[in-house]
């Protein structure tokens, strides 16, 4: 008989080591909103065992949040430790108060010098309002007008001049100069957002952003750039932005109506008069812009400067008869309007929105010439004989609605009213159920389309008979068609038909 215990036996994993793998990269989640919760998620799991760890580990720093300069420091510690891990850095995003004396915005280039060598995001992201409400500064540090930069700043950037994106957010340089100076150093970028970014004094341009010669049309600042937004920038330094690059830009995206910051120190001349800017942008100088991207903010009584700026803008972004270099067909040339949030609007505030400047749009982008020359077919009896012309010059996508499947086909049909030409030639496009974002829901997200109908019904007359021509057979053979109930049922495919009866009576009674 033997006193020896039994080998233990050693446990073996349930399932195999990729499978949990790749559950641990489905952890992380890019968006901000997320993200907190996804890390700290992945650190527990790298702290499950030592099959997890690497792993996790590689998941978990693809993504580095620093809000001050002590996150900043411990982080730079720990690379001193574990160098390894700043190649797993994809991602960083500062996000805080910027505009202090030690700004994590400026020191992380000299504390994190050379570490990052995969890094491919950079976000700046400064504190709005808000935020800085809830977040106050210690009562011994105030903050700076703008970012603390030095006089080496640009030369630093030559160690993450390899990133393709960068985020620029509630950023206030302390010259336009300076902005350009920024980006000029980061010539691989793909990708630049800039909202909010604004500067003490403008200036003259600076001579990153000069061509070369003057009989030279290639351009040396941002020559990769293929994306760009711009909301609430300065217009005159948009514009200065817009003109600098050049044909590898393929997609911007403007805010509608641009609020730039109403802060800024650069006092004019005594007894100069100022030339006021220009609120529409001028794209001459993007001969590859085959993507226009307007997010529409809210307001109640759009002003015709707003809309001129608009309809300008498109006209500048459209090719002219003269234009060779660079031309895209009307078939690859589309015009986006999404909602800047869905949260700032009803649906049907949206649909008033579309319906102010669908004539607008619609007069930019449809030939007048060929609907004319359709038209005098049609009257002349000639229509066989000839086929009629697209007179679309670029299509009309209108997305980010994010809104249940149950409103699909009522999305469509307002929207398509709101721009009947393009509807007809299908060019079109509408998105009523797929978003970027699907957690921002409208300002009446519980309503239904049944729920709008009703709505609809209250504002007509019990009694009014509608014109036969307008109705269904439904209608026409139901011998109570004064009755709710019968409208009830037909009141959401037929509101183009109200609005006409509404025009009707009104022109009666003016009469």
């Amino acid at each position: 008989m033997t006193d020896a215990l039994p080998s233990p036996v050693e446990a073996k994993p349930r399932l195999p080591i990729e499978v949990c793998e790749r559950v641990i990269e489905e952890v992380y989640d890019k968006d901000y909103r997320f993200v907190s919760t996804s890390l700290a998620t992945l650190s527990s799991c790298a702290l499950v065992c030592r099959a997890w760890r690497p792993r996790a580990q590689r998941v978990l720093f693809q993504y580095v949040l620093l809000r001050d300069k002590d996150a900043l420091y411990r982080f730079a510690e720990l690379l001193d430790a574990s160098p390894e891990l700043g190649t797993y850095v994809h991602t960083l995003e500062l996000r805080g108060h910027l505009h202090v004396p030690y700004s994590p915005a400026v020191l992380f280039l000299t504390a994190l010098r050379g570490r990052l060598t995969n890094l491919v995001e950079l976000y700046m992201h400064g504190f709005e309002d808000a935020k800085k409400a809830a977040n106050p500064l210690p009562e011994a540090e105030k903050e700076l007008p703008f970012l603390p930069i030095h006089r080496y700043f640009p030369s630093l950037l030559t160690s993450i001049s390899h990133i393709r994106r960068l985020d620029l957010v509630d950023v206030r340089f302390p010259s336009f100069g300076d902005f350009a100076r920024f980006l000029s150093a980061l010539p691989n970028l793909k990708k630049l957002f800039c909202y909010l970014v604004s500067w003490a004094v403008l200036g003259l341009e600076p001579v990153c952003m000069a061509k070369r010669s003057c009989h030279d049309s290639r351009k040396t600042f941002l020559p990769n750039l293929e994306e760009l937004m711009c909301y609430d920038m300065d217009e005159q330094g948009r514009q200065r932005l817009l003109s600098a690059l050049g044909p590898s830009l393929r997609t911007l995206w403007i805010k509608v109506p641009n609020n730039p910051p109403a802060v800024r120190i650069e006092h004019a001349r005594s007894g100069v008069k100022q030339e006021v800017p220009s609120l529409a942008l001028n794209l001459r100088s993007l001969p590859c812009l085959n993507l226009l991207c307007c997010s529409l903010a809210p307001f109640t009584h759009p002003d015709d400067q707003t809309l001129e700026s608009l309809r300008d803008t498109i006209i500048s972004w459209l090719p002219s008869s003269d234009d060779v270099v660079g031309h895209i067909s009307p078939s690859q040339r589309y015009l986006h309007l999404r909602p800047l949030g869905r949260g700032y609007f009803k649906r049907k505030e949206l649909v008033e929105l579309l319906r102010t400047i669908g004539p607008i749009v619609e007069a930019v982008l449809c030939r007048n010439e060929a609907a004319e020359g359709d038209l005098q077919d049609q009257t002349s009896g000639d229509t066989d004989d000839r086929p009629e012309t697209d007179p679309c010059r670029a299509g009309l996508v209108v997305q980010d609605l994010g809104d249940r499947l149950e409103w699909e086909d009522w999305w469509r049909a307002v929207v398509g009213e709101c721009f009947p030409t393009l509807s007809r030639w299908r060019r079109l496009y509408v998105h009523p159920t797929h978003a970027a974002y699907t957690v921002e829901q409208w300002q009446d997200y519980g309503l239904t389309p049944q729920d709008y109908a009703d709505h609809q019904l209250s504002t007509v007359l019990p009694d009014t008979v509608l014109p036969d021509a307008d109705l269904p057979d439904a209608i026409l053979h139901d011998p109570h068609r004064r009755k709710r109930d019968v409208l009830k049922n037909f009141i959401a495919q037929f509101i183009p038909v109200r609005r006409r009866l509404s025009q009707r009576q009104s022109l009666e009674d003016e009469g």
